[in-house]
């Protein structure tokens, strides 16, 4: 973290840190302008991980606040499995920690369990209830944290957490490369995000966590731009548009098809031209029967193709 703090980032940079003082004065020794401060507020964390009550609880929160304040230091509070917190409750800690003096109030959907019309009615209750910024953090663990993390912003957050390829505990967090780009195609928010890099941040991060990033994954994902069935592939070929809701040189990247026992007569000629290869309709037809009788093989290389080419032009001239 002093690292970091050392970078001169053209970012505000947040410490995280557990309600400890030691901790807390950690953090001030390094020089950064924002604390990160988080516990539990749901009755079942509270008593099962920590055996306290809410009123302690209140109390080592509001006490960290005051501290980490009185040191000069911005605040965010983020309350953790805030999904499962009785939502009165909840409404009660948010206005108590915006009048101990937090700056930001972090909402945690710590296990995943909020959907996107959950989502609506909570936030749109927070915004009307407090005035500090407010912060979601969604677990993917059912597959909505985009989801839930778009439907936040639109109900009036200010912020929401994210990391390249989704990292995080169990099934990961909100995506940067779905929230950024669905916020900028869909959404039409536009920012000065560097959207080419994108790819090469997913790959980067991907070899150093050595957790390989899912080929279906959107935006990164080796298949983004990959399209294989015979029609989606005579499509893109005429306008990627066609098949594609984003361009695929926005973020730096090519589109590619793959030739297997789907694909169609189109993509079989395109492949074969880019091969300097020109068949006629009829001999393009019966190459595409032949590889189609050949299910076993999932993806035919450039090499298996030019043999099985030959082949063909073997046989077709013996005959």
């Amino acid at each position: 973290m002093e690292k970091v703090s050392k970078l001169n980032l053209d970012s505000k940079i947040i410490a995280h840190s557990r309600l400890l003082k030691a901790d807390i004065d950690q953090i001030i020794d390094l020089n950064v302008p924002w604390i990160g401060l988080f516990f539990d507020i749901s009755e079942d964390h509270l008593e099962k991980k920590y055996g306290l009550n809410e009123e302690k609880a209140l109390e080592m929160i509001i006490d960290s606040i005051s501290y980490a304040k009185r040191n000069k230091l911005n605040v965010r509070f983020t309350a953790e499995d805030a999904s499962r917190t009785n939502f009165e409750v909840l409404i009660k800690i948010a206005k108590l920690i915006e009048k101990t003096g937090a700056d930001r109030f972090s909402f945690a959907d710590t296990v995943g369990v909020l959907h996107p019309a959950k989502v609506s009615s909570i936030f749109s209750r927070l915004v009307e209830e407090i005035k500090i910024p407010i912060h979601g953090h969604f677990h993917n663990d059912f597959g909505l944290a985009t989801a839930n993390a778009l439907q936040a912003i639109q109900s009036g957050a200010t912020c929401v957490d994210v990391t390249v390829n989704g990292l995080g505990e169990r099934c990961g967090i909100s995506s940067l490369a779905e929230v950024v780009t669905s916020l900028d195609e869909l959404f039409n928010v536009k920012n000065s995000w560097n959207f080419k890099i994108l790819n090469d941040i997913s790959s980067y991060v991907e070899k150093i966590s050595n957790i390989t990033d899912n080929d279906t994954r959107p935006i990164t994902g080796k298949n983004a731009y990959t399209h294989n069935a015979g029609l989606h592939v005579s499509s893109v070929l005429k306008d990627g548009s066609l098949y594609e809701p984003t361009d695929p040189r926005k973020f730096n990247r090519k589109r590619h098809h793959y030739i297997d026992k789907f694909s169609g007569k189109d993509a079989l000629n395109y492949r074969l031209k880019k091969l300097n290869i020109d068949l006629g309709k009829k001999e393009l037809c019966e190459l595409l029967s032949t590889i189609k009788s050949k299910p076993e093989i999932k993806k035919w290389s450039d090499e298996k193709l030019v043999s099985l080419y030959h082949q063909f032009y073997k046989t077709q001239i013996s005959e």
